[in-house]
């Protein structure tokens, strides 16, 4: 839900950067690429050191920046089917940093009790979310749509963003690992409203 409504807010903020970014002849394929190891270099070396809010911060500054590819190609009309390729494979890089990142810190740094729930949540919620981006992208090859569901790429990273800070504030390990099983929950909710949505195009379609 985040990804459709925040995108004009995105455009208002980052139109300017990006419109700098073109004067200095910054390409949207360079954005991408330089975007995807700065924010997994910083999920995975603030994360499993402990480094809490650090790591959100700083992983969440570069991941909002990843806007800037998509703004940066329409300016330049250097649109093209290989940096929409790009943009999407990386971003699953990204997410898996971001979630390995947090299996990572629950063994290292998670209560004995806790640890494995967190673990165990934290790769549910990265495995069980990739297909959905997937199930959009298959849905779209057969002419169909799925851009619907309570937990798109920016729900699940906000969510996991604030259960993440919570814990580095004080709050109980708990919150942690009911915040990644929750997200694993809301992407395979996802997952089946795309099933079901392309389903029905389908039907009407005859097929």
């Amino acid at each position: 839900m985040l990804s459709r409504s925040g995108r004009p807010f995105a455009q208002l903020v980052f139109g300017p950067v990006a419109r700098l970014f073109v004067r200095l002849g910054i390409s949207a394929n360079i954005v991408t690429w330089v975007g995807t190891i700065l924010s997994c270099f910083s999920a995975l070396y603030f994360l499993p050191n402990n480094m809490l809010i650090t790591g959100v911060v700083l992983t969440g500054v570069v991941l909002v920046f990843d806007n800037l590819d998509g703004q940066i190609a329409r300016l330049t009309k250097t649109s093209s089917a290989w940096g929409s390729f790009l943009d999407s494979t990386l971003d699953r890089v990204t997410d898996a940093a971001v979630f390995a990142s947090i299996a990572i810190w629950g063994y290292l740094h998670g209560q004995a009790d806790v640890a494995p729930w967190v673990m165990g949540g934290a790769i549910a919620a990265g495995l069980i979310g990739s297909v959905v981006p997937y199930a959009r992208a298959k849905a779209e090859s057969i002419g169909c749509s799925a851009a619907i569901g309570f937990a798109e790429r920016a729900d699940r990273l906000v969510m996991a963003a604030i259960v993440t800070i919570a814990v580095g504030v004080g709050a109980p390990h708990w919150v942690m690992a009911i915040g990644m099983w929750a997200l694993a929950l809301l992407a395979a909710v996802t997952v089946l409203q795309r099933m079901l949505y392309v389903r029905q195009q389908l039907q009407e379609r005859g097929e």
